[in-house]
């Protein structure tokens, strides 16, 4: 696919949003020059410049790289967002067309609007990590940053039992921009497997390692939570979150380990099956990084009972918890809290949202949510805690195999159970709903607060 060649769409006039916005993952290629572009150079000496485009949810905002000499390359492999903090973007571009096998192919740069500064990071080779491994740390109200990542897990067993693990062992790969020692590596370990006794994984998990063990933790996104020790959580969106603070003077060597609720009854097979978890699971950080939210999806096909059809539908169910107090030692138990559940049928709204979905599904009937499949929750983090605290974005795609593709995001307030927003996705970037597209940003409350005090 001629990925140059795609036009970004038109967006909205929102310069006053200053809201949490969802952020494409998946960057543009285009010289669409405004206020926040930010140039400087690839580690080939190309010119590279990015641009950030917003929109207000449950629209995509997004980004638009514009860098001529490496067209060809953006053909086979795209700019991606590989995480992001207050209005701080770290992304990672593709330097040749192996990119996506070779790490020694991409350059990092951290994307600062505010002050028109794009960053070229050192290449992190021979530290190798994946995306969702990685977090970006704003610090001193963006005047400097952190990366952190992490990898090779292995277990430590008590001697020769291999039946006996007392610890799992992880090395950190730390960035910071303050630092002119460039990417440096730390051992850490994590030595109360808590959660092993409270949800064990089935014996047949798929493993990725070299024993064929089922992997203590396997991150499916990350989390800055910040602070004066620049605090991180890693999540396991199956078994739970590691939280470790990166920046001290020396970091906490150490993780404490929070297990996540017990996956409900109508997922319990996925989870002994090891399937993609973020497909109905999610964990975000509230605005103020002092609660952990968690949502968890059961999406049942179409049932017959005696005469009756019972129609395919979905049940959402919300968590929240205090962020805790990190501990060198000693065991920790998840206080989760349910907050709230909606079951699609009993979802309303406004007239316009329902007509909206009506006309993009291409129906004429009176439009219902049982109709519309949708999966991958994604927690909105709101400015404050209102009545849009309780948000969830949902992601629904058509059948594939269509002409006419649709692929939407779908806002419901999982309290009240009412339909807040719809809106599409671009279909040109052929998501095909198989991962995560899309995640919470607040680059525009600092963009806008920037704006605010520059205007006194």
């Amino acid at each position: 696919m001629a990925a140059a060649t795609r036009i970004p769409p038109t967006l909205p006039e929102c310069n006053d949003y200053d809201g949490a916005i969802l952020l494409d993952l998946r960057c543009y290629i285009a010289d669409l020059p405004n206020a926040t572009t930010a140039s400087s150079a690839t580690s080939r000496s190309l010119p590279i410049q990015v641009t950030f485009r917003a929109a207000p949810p449950p629209l995509l905002s997004h980004l638009c790289i514009h860098c001529p000499g490496l067209g060809l390359i953006f053909r086979h492999s795209v700019p991606r967002v590989v995480a992001t903090d207050a209005d701080l973007v770290l992304l990672r571009v593709p330097m040749n067309i192996n990119a996506s096998l070779d790490v020694q192919s991409w350059d990092y740069f951290v994307y600062r609007p505010r002050v028109h500064r794009l960053d070229l990071l050192p290449n992190p080779y021979p530290m190798c990590f994946r995306d969702n491994e990685a977090a970006l740390l704003s610090r001193e109200d963006g005047a400097s940053y952190a990366v952190a990542a992490i990898s090779s897990w292995c277990p430590v067993y008590e001697g020769d039992n291999k039946d006996s693990i007392i610890r799992w062992d992880f090395r950190l790969h730390l960035y910071r921009s303050s630092d002119s020692e460039g990417w440096i590596t730390m051992p850490m370990s994590l030595q109360d497997l808590a959660r092993d006794k409270l949800l064990p994984l089935p014996a047949a998990a798929d493993t990725e390692d070299d024993d064929h063990m089922p992997l203590y933790h396997k991150a499916s996104k990350t989390l800055a939570i910040g602070g004066k020790r620049g605090t991180v959580a890693w999540v396991d969106l199956w078994r739970g979150i590691l939280l470790s603070d990166v920046l001290g003077e020396r970091p906490m060597m150490v993780f404490q380990d929070i297990p996540l609720p017990m996956p409900a009854r109508g997922n319990r097979g996925r989870f002994l099956r090891q399937c993609e978890p973020n497909y109905i699971r999610d964990v975000a950080i509230t605005r103020h990084k002092d609660t952990i939210k968690f949502v968890e999806m059961e999406i049942w096909p179409p049932k017959k009972q005696t005469q009756q059809v019972i129609p395919a539908g979905w049940k959402a169910t919300t968590w929240s918890m205090p962020i805790p107090a990190l501990t060198v030692v000693g065991s920790f138990t998840a206080d989760w809290q349910c907050d709230c559940e909606a079951q699609v049928g009993d979802v309303t709204g406004d007239p316009h949202h329902w007509n909206l979905l009506s006309k993009l599904s291409g129906s004429n009937i009176t439009p219902t949510l049982q109709k519309v499949f949708t999966a991958y929750p994604i927690i909105s983090t709101p400015k404050k805690a209102v009545d849009d605290d309780d948000i969830v974005y949902f992601a629904h795609s058509n059948n594939i195999g269509l002409l006419k593709r649709l692929e939407l995001v779908i806002a419901v307030n999982v309290r009240n159970k009412t339909l807040r927003g719809v809106a599409e996705m671009d279909v040109q970037k052929k998501n095909f709903i198989l991962m995560p597209v899309f995640c919470t940003s607040d680059i525009c409350r600092h963009l806008r607060k920037t704006i605010a005090v520059s205007s006194q």
